[in-house]
């Protein structure tokens, strides 16, 4: 979602372990200067003006569901690009949906509420998760039914499975600057994470935003298992304008700057930054004359599908973006482009 302070993390802790880092706006950054970037940014599905796209997740057949935060809709685009979008669902009595994340075999969870792209507020209280459960083909109806609602909320945003076992989810208040502990099988709700790094910058600012869990050494020093912290946040590294990010199976991480409206990397524990994609300007173009344009990017995850007959570049070495056409389109009011569905072929880049 639109202007997050710090890229703020429930992965490596929650909100960005120090040395801190400027993100500079060329394709090199302390040293890094890599031939062949920006890389090309395929659109793979273009939404009607108007459309924004907040989020998504990859299902294990390699589509892309995605979330609407203009409309209270879930869409499904062919990750190929070549069948018509599907939706899955729209919720009833709400505005708009944020975040996304998987819990189970074709099994998803997400929120929804009531949101103003007028004056980028929401309605207090407004706020639920709903469980999906999507059938190998659709477009079989959807089984859905709602978690939890979220009295105490007002924005909620970031979603991410903190234990399978236990069917135990994390999610972020962005206006509020907490995370709380959503227990699936029951609907409890508990605030676990609340810490001065992950609340906003001002009223009008956006705190803790995206979110990601890994259970691994480096996670288990701030975060115990039930979700609280071990010990207080720190910053990892300082980005322009992220709103979400993606690790693949080496521990880089992959971040798309709304603001910046471009897609870059972190490697090195922080230390090292590199553009990737977007950026330079409205009409930035990759070595070979494509175009490496973002307009807006709200979220990022990797392909699941790994290519082992045709000898094409695997699709997990693919990462794929929802944008919402622009951000400042919407402060204006003057609305021209809609969101899409790109991708981004990242690969000899890690």
């Amino acid at each position: 979602m639109y202007f997050s302070a710090l890229l703020s993390w429930v992965l490596f802790l929650t909100s960005l372990i120090a040395p801190a880092l400027s993100a500079s706006s060329d394709y090199g950054t302390l040293g890094y200067d890599y031939p062949g970037l920006p890389l090309a940014v395929e659109v793979v599905h273009q939404f009607p003006p108007g459309t924004w796209l907040e989020n998504l997740a990859i299902r294990r057949n390699g589509n892309i569901l995605t979330t609407a935060l203009s409309s209270p809709e879930l869409f499904e685009v062919d990750n190929r690009g070549k069948d018509p979008i599907k939706l899955v669902h729209t919720f009833a009595n709400e505005t708009g949906c944020t975040g996304i994340t998987q819990m189970g075999r074709e099994t998803f969870y997400i929120i929804a509420g009531n949101f103003s792209l007028s004056n980028f507020t929401g309605v207090p209280g407004s706020w639920s998760v709903y469980k999906v459960k999507l059938h190998r083909h659709l477009p079989r109806s959807a089984q859905v039914s709602l978690v939890a609602k979220f009295p105490d909320s007002i924005v909620l945003n970031g979603i991410t499975v903190l234990s399978k076992s236990k069917k135990w989810l994390l999610v972020s208040d962005s206006a509020a600057g907490v995370v709380y502990r959503l227990e699936a099988k029951t609907g409890k709700i508990a605030k676990v994470l609340e810490d001065p790094l992950m609340k906003p910058d001002s009223p009008s600012g956006v705190g803790v935003d995206g979110i990601r869990f890994d259970r691994n050494i480096l996670a288990s020093q701030f975060i115990d298992y039930d979700g609280t912290l071990r010990a207080p946040a720190k910053v990892f590294a300082t980005v322009d304008g992220p709103d979400d990010f993606a690790f693949n199976d080496v521990d880089n991480v992959v971040v798309v700057e709304n603001r910046a409206d471009r897609m870059g990397r972190l490697s090195d524990f922080g230390r090292a930054y590199v553009t990737l994609a977007g950026a330079a300007s409205n009409d930035t173009k990759a070595p070979d004359g494509t175009a490496s344009e973002l307009f807006g990017p709200t979220a990022v995850q990797f392909g699941k599908i790994k290519d082992r007959i045709r000898k094409s570049r695997a699709d997990w070495m693919k990462a794929y973006i929802s944008t919402n056409g622009g951000t400042a389109q919407y402060l204006t009011g003057n609305v021209t482009r809609g969101g899409t569905i790109s991708v981004v072929d990242v690969w000899g880049y890690w």
